[in-house]
């Protein structure tokens, strides 16, 4: 039997600074602090006591997947949102080296099975990845773009860190899934973040949305609103800059919203110069009482422009080329102009 040896990638946080840490994002977040993690309170009182932290394990071809610590992290004031980190230690149970090539990890909003299709769907409940915005303490002293290979009765320690397309605190799942088998080999964890707004966000006024924020639809903005219509899914939003990026499920193509300087006469123009020479049409067509200029491609992509009543500006849809016509309308007919 072999003897297992541990590598620490993630060199270790100290165990004071671990304590300190969870105490932080486990307590009341879904997840529970190391015994004694607190201390004492003071006073001659007896040491409060915390609960062991709750670690799930998983194993999918031969590694197995232990969670070590796992809460939000603030992202920062130019993002004004958390973020959801998770520690792991991963095993290798086989006989040859294995290399972080040989698994994925993907993380999304909800309470769900491992092989979901929305794990890889680019869909709006999709977490992202973000090391880049991985706090100093999370990972002290941890270069997080080395990942070596694993060798046989190795583990090593590692910490991915995601983050939401809008604001969301409520379940999370974590899949890990065998890259040569994605298909047939993945397992799951599961997690909950309700109520884990950092000090920081609170701080910095940001405001959580609730654990349904994986289920929004639609955007209310300025100068128009929309609710996704049946078949697509809202991938990402920003009302301040006015703009909507939408997922058709069925095609896996795009239709994006959003703001243009310019009358819709001049935009059109300059996309009939853009492809001058090519095969395009321009004409219009008429949704709750409003005018838009369509132009289609030469690769039968639709661009739409109209003025919005409230604001004057232009309003641009433009819609992929995987999207037919017949399946851009209803998302035309529910997109209202102020």
């Amino acid at each position: 039997m072999m003897k297992p040896m541990t590598k620490k990638l993630l060199l270790g946080i100290p165990a004071v600074t671990l304590s300190a840490v969870l105490a932080c994002t486990l307590a009341g977040c879904g997840g529970n602090a190391p015994s004694g993690s607190a201390g004492s309170s003071g006073g001659g009182s007896a040491p409060v006591e915390k609960k062991a932290y709750d670690s799930q394990t998983v194993e999918v071809a031969g590694i197995t997947y232990e969670s070590v610590a796992h809460g939000t992290f603030y992202r920062g004031d130019a993002k004004l949102q958390d973020g959801f980190y998770l520690h792991v230690k991963i095993t290798n149970n086989n006989a040859k080296n294995r290399t972080f090539d040989f698994f994925n990890v993907h993380a999304a909003q909800g309470d769900l099975e491992a092989g979901d299709p929305l794990f890889t769907s680019g869909k709006a409940a999709v977490l992202d990845y973000v090391a880049s915005e991985a706090p100093d303490e999370l990972h002290e002293g941890i270069d997080l773009s080395k990942r070596p290979d694993i060798g046989p009765g190795e583990t090593v320690e590692y910490v991915y860190f995601w983050a939401p397309k809008t604001a969301y605190y409520g379940p999370i799942t974590v899949e890990f899934v065998d890259a040569n088998a994605p298909a047939k080999n993945h397992e799951a964890m599961h997690f909950d973040t309700t109520d884990c707004e950092t000090k920081e966000f609170k701080a910095a006024g940001g405001v959580a949305d609730s654990g349904d924020a994986a289920n929004m639809t639609g955007i209310d903005c300025a100068s128009y609103s929309i609710e996704a219509a049946d078949g697509y899914t809202l991938d990402s939003s920003n009302e301040e800059r006015e703009k909507a990026d939408f997922f058709h499920d069925e095609t896996g193509g795009r239709l994006n919203i959003s703001i243009f300087p310019r009358s819709p006469e001049e935009e059109v123009a300059s996309l009939e110069q853009v492809y001058e020479g090519k095969e395009t049409t321009t004409d219009q067509v008429e949704y709750n009482g409003i005018t838009w200029l369509r132009f289609t491609g030469p690769d039968n992509g639709h661009t739409l422009f109209a003025t919005a009543p409230a604001t004057g500006e232009t309003v641009r849809v433009s819609i992929g080329w995987k999207i037919d016509w017949d399946a851009a309308v209803p998302m035309m007919e529910a997109l209202k102009l102020k």
